[in-house]
């Protein structure tokens, strides 16, 4: 998580060179598509010899974003997206082997309040299907195991580019599974709270002047 942060940290600075014209009137309603590349490792504890790994998922996150403005004097809003999502995180043994990479795949919907570029809000999931990689073999992941999940999150939706037509934006996201990845018969305090970094790019086009 610590490279996460450093992403964090780079968009902010960028922001700072956003031409100061592009940070005064509110962006109107707006709708695209975006992806985003995430890495993930698991955040919970993990039994005696055994810790845990990030690892960058194989298939990036894609979807629609859009955006609500509250008002037109100041750029703070409500952004939205509806995506497929991958969550994924190594387990290793005390030499740094990879035991196994678990990887679960999500319908999701994100809600954001977005203020000046920054993000903060709530993701919610329903989990689709994935897989357990093990070094020489890989098996499905059933989703009978696994809760509908509540993340939270927090990053940046920075503007890179603005016309009449729409605009590009930097996105860059943290989240922090709030609720236990699996079922709440699973026995033991080993339950899996997934972290994750991502960054990436949307395209919002101006749905109103």
């Amino acid at each position: 998580m610590k490279k996460a942060c450093i992403v964090l940290l780079f968009g902010i600075i960028i922001f700072n060179y956003i031409p100061v014209n592009a940070k005064g009137a509110n962006f109107p309603y707006s709708i695209g598509p975006f992806i985003t590349l995430k890495g993930g490792v698991n955040a919970a504890d993990v039994p005696d010899g055994m810790k845990n790994g990030f690892t960058i998922n194989g298939l990036p996150d894609f979807g629609a974003s859009g955006f609500i403005p509250f008002g037109d004097k100041s750029q703070f809003g409500l952004a939205a997206d509806l995506a497929y999502s991958t969550y994924s995180y190594d387990l290793k043994d005390n030499n740094s082997i990879i035991i196994k990479t678990s990887s679960v795949n999500y319908l999701t919907l994100g809600t954001n309040l977005y203020i000046y570029g920054f993000t903060t809000g709530l993701n919610f999931g329903l989990p689709i299907g994935g897989t357990i990689k093990f070094p020489f073999t890989t098996n499905e992941k059933s989703t009978d195991e696994m809760n509908l999940f509540l993340e939270f999150r927090i990053g940046g939706m920075i503007p890179l580019y603005y016309d009449e037509i729409g605009r590009v934006n930097l996105i860059i996201q943290l989240g922090y599974f709030l609720t236990e990845q699996l079922k709440d018969d699973y026995s033991g305090s080993y339950n899996n709270h997934p972290a994750s970094g991502a960054i990436g790019v949307s395209y919002l086009f101006n749905l109103t002047d």
